[in-house]
């Protein structure tokens, strides 16, 4: 395992994926376990995807105080909760038997993504922010969450500081989830106590040092997410 410290950014680098992921199990039950005790709950935002499930199963493996424990996605695609695609769905999947609240971004995907967004934006003001945990992960494009390039980037990147989601249409839309989105925007992911990145590969590592380096001049979601968050951030690694 190796540490080091760039712009304000911890690095924890390792070599090997199994202590990666007590690492970051370990780091988010900290969390977790802090934000129950200072405020009696925890709201914790996790990412979508294939990468974080060895993560999830781990993480919910462990003791905590699940009832006091609130998840939701960082990121929704615009599919049923029942869809392989569905971050809400693989969420509920991993923690739904520990007792823990899963907050979906979106009640209905059968409609157009602006009007998914809007409803989910006006659904997140009612919590408690900011967020206990945003935890990130990231594309080998640099886009984080579902800030992804097309017509929304802009509006997901420096829209009002109020605003917590909006609808997504990728442009061009990714092989592997071709489908419309909502997504948490920067404002919402950087409105939080800790923020934590997980990479993994090489290329990663170099699209995430590129765009801390570039700070709030970066071309990628990512960049300008870090940039502007003021909380401790941490960039978990691994080859």
């Amino acid at each position: 395992m190796g540490l080091s410290v760039m712009h304000d950014v911890e690095w924890v680098e390792f070599d090997d994926w199994a202590a990666m992921v007590c690492q970051v199990v370990n780091d988010v039950e900290i969390a977790a376990e802090c934000a129950v005790e200072a405020r009696g709950c925890a709201l914790l935002a996790v990412p979508g995807g294939k990468t974080p499930v060895p993560i999830f199963r781990a993480l919910a493996a462990r003791t905590l105080n699940w009832p006091k424990v609130a998840l939701l996605p960082t990121d929704e695609r615009l599919v049923a909760d029942d869809d392989p695609l569905s971050n809400a769905g693989l969420i509920r999947a991993h923690f739904g038997a520990t007792g823990a609240t899963i907050l979906p971004l979106c009640e209905r995907v059968d409609i157009d993504p602006g009007a998914a967004g809007r409803a989910a934006d006006r659904r997140l003001r009612v919590l408690q922010w900011p967020l206990d945990l945003v935890w990130l992960g990231m594309g080998e494009d640099g886009h984080t969450a579902s800030i992804l390039p097309g017509p929304d980037f802009e509006a997901a990147l420096s829209g009002p500081l109020s605003r917590r989601a909006c609808g997504v249409v990728p442009d061009p839309p990714p092989k592997e989830a071709p489908v419309a989105r909502v997504t948490l925007t920067r404002a919402a992911l950087v409105a939080t106590r800790t923020l934590m990145l997980t990479i993994s590969g090489d290329k990663k590592r170099a699209v995430a040092r590129q765009a801390i380096e570039d700070g709030p001049r970066s071309a990628t979601a990512i960049g300008r997410v870090l940039a502007e968050c003021s909380a401790p951030i941490k960039v978990v690694w691994c080859k």
